[in-house]
């Protein structure tokens, strides 16, 4: 039974719920055939001290395995495998893995995926990676348990273990589907929001309402597309209208080499503070003051917000900030804010797709398609104040 217990690993600090968890990893190794038919599982109390969880954690998560026939409780017993893997069943299985699950919408593209492709008598294995180096070890865990194909929402630096992995099933012909980012020199389709246009439309939406300096702020980081597009959308916007482009302000994620919003709730919490200084630094510095700040995301937008707040500016009064995603803090914050809306729904049923088009055969080229977004507008923009415009024009 211990060496049962040692393939389970919780993450205590994730934003998935720890019966979720629990519940994706029982069923990977049932379905998988790690856990054959008739196998004792860990009892509750076992697996309870062993992950340093509640027992209804565990039971909710065992329920569920048992809804779905995986599983059945015997009186006095205990509770065993029950799941008849047929010849090639584990090839009816998808992995789904992703290292920025932190928000609804990563929640809806999992559920919209699930949907369609339980629907064509798949199962789905998903994970979410801490890091680069647990991406890693998941691919290899997944090509392990012989899946059927893949969809994967990569780190924005993969290491040279997790290119050779991917290789390996290139080379075993299990079809990929990326999710908002693509991996250089790994054959796959490709599926993501239309970020170049979701920005230019943001950006237009401020031109109209009359401002000129507009800066933009991201993360310091190049050669992820999902940002280079946003950065493209910018760009193409002030350019079409003969506006001046200025140098993008660009945010150092405390204590990492990359930023990423994966801890949604440290950004806006503990490490704050620190981001909300270097906004701080960009605004005191840039002359005149621009306008209207655009955010490649919409934690930074809220973040920059905070900044400016800090400061003594006034959103939309003084300076309109406009972000992108629309996640579900967006409109619930002080000032609820414009941003380019995600349809997380058709992300998860399009690039499960696209996967299920692999799989029943055809020697295609890699594809790619991409989901509209739309403009949503709130309260975080307004006109410039009279005057101002005019001045920065003189």
């Amino acid at each position: 039974m211990p060496e049962k217990l040692d393939k389970i690993r919780l993450d205590h600090n994730s934003y998935i719920s720890l019966h979720v968890q629990l519940h994706n990893q029982l069923r990977r190794l049932i379905v998988s055939g790690r856990w054959r038919n008739g196998e004792r599982i860990p009892t509750e109390m076992q697996l309870s001290r062993h992950l340093d969880i509640s027992r209804t954690t565990v039971r909710i998560a065992t329920q569920r395995l048992e809804v779905e026939g995986l599983i059945k409780r015997s009186a006095g017993r205990g509770t065993f495998v029950i799941y008849q893997a047929q010849e090639h069943a584990a090839n009816r299985s998808i992995g789904y893995l992703t290292c920025s699950f932190h928000n609804e919408i990563h929640t809806n593209i999992l559920s919209s995926a699930q949907t369609e492709l339980r629907s064509a008598g798949y199962q789905v294995i998903f994970s979410n990676s801490q890091d680069r180096e647990d991406e890693a070890r998941i691919l290899r865990q997944l090509l392990d348990d012989d899946v059927a194909g893949l969809m994967l929402w990569a780190n924005a630096e993969p290491t040279d273990e997790t290119l050779s992995i991917l290789a390996e099933y290139d080379r075993r012909e299990i079809p990929i589907v990326f999710m908002d980012r693509p991996i250089e020199g790994i054959r796959a389709d490709y599926v993501a929001s239309d970020n170049f246009r979701g920005s230019y439309d943001l950006v237009c939406y401020l031109i109209q309402l009359g401002h000129r300096h507009i800066v933009q702020l991201m993360p310091n980081f190049d050669d992820l597309l999902p940002v280079n597009e946003r950065r493209r959308g910018y760009r193409t916007a002030m350019e079409e209208h003969g506006i001046v482009v200025h140098a993008p302000w660009r945010i150092s994620q405390p204590g990492r080499h990359e930023f990423h919003e994966t801890d949604i709730y440290s950004l806006v919490g503990s490490q704050s503070q620190q981001i909300i200084r270097q906004v701080e630094q960009f605004t005191d510095a840039e002359e005149p003051m621009p306008t209207a700040i655009v955010c490649i995301n919409d934690i930074l937008a809220i973040i920059a917000i905070s900044a400016l707040r800090n400061m003594g500016f006034a959103v939309p009064e003084d300076v309109s900030v406009v972000g992108f995603d629309d996640i579900s803090m967006a409109s619930h914050i002080g000032v609820p804010l414009t941003t380019a809306s995600q349809d997380a729904y058709e992300l998860g049923k399009a690039g499960s797709q696209m996967l299920l088009d692999r799989l029943v055969g055809g020697d295609l080229p890699p594809r790619s398609y991409t989901v509209p977004t739309q403009l949503r507008v709130r309260a975080s923009t307004a006109a410039p104040l009279v005057g101002v415009e005019d001045a920065l024009q003189t």
